[in-house]
Order: C-alpha cells, then structure tokens, then sequence
C-alpha cells in the first residue's frame, strides 16, 4: 500500500497485520516514495491505532533497509506515539 503526502505530512493506511516481526514489532517507510521532499511527520492510520512520530525522529531511531528493491526506513514501535481510535 502506498501512502500520500499532505502537506508536510507522509499519510499511509496499513494493517496491523503487516507490521514488521522485526525489532519487537516495527512500521516501514518507503524512502523512494518520499523521494527527498520536505516531511516533518509521519502518520500511520490501521483499524485499531494512529501511530505518529516525527521525520526527524524517525531517522534518529530507525535503521535504513533494502526491502524487496525498495530502501526503507525502519523503525521500531516502540519510538511511535500510539493513540487508540
């Protein structure tokens, strides 16, 4: 599934089910989607949750990956604000 930019915002629906099993359970972000626009926040909607974290935060936190020919950002649950819907 691919997410959209509003803003300065990268917006992405995703299940629960696809979280990684990595790093305790983390979220990917697709780096080429990005493509070096200005994003200062990353919001992840799924059924039950709204995850947030900062652009910033999320490098400081994650670690880059090459998933499927694709570079992406992962980062762990762990660093995301979780708000129950």
């Amino acid at each position: 599934m691919h997410g959209l930019i509003q803003d300065d915002y990268y917006v992405k629906k995703e299940s629960e089910k696809d979280r990684l099993r990595m790093s305790g359970g983390a979220w990917s972000i697709n780096l080429d989607e990005i493509n070096d626009q200005k994003i200062t926040n990353i919001i992840y909607f799924t059924d039950k949750y709204i995850y947030r974290i900062s652009y910033e935060k999320a490098f400081d936190k994650g670690f880059i990956k090459l998933m499927a020919g694709e570079k992406k950002l992962i980062v762990p649950i762990k660093h995301w604000k979780i708000e129950r819907k």
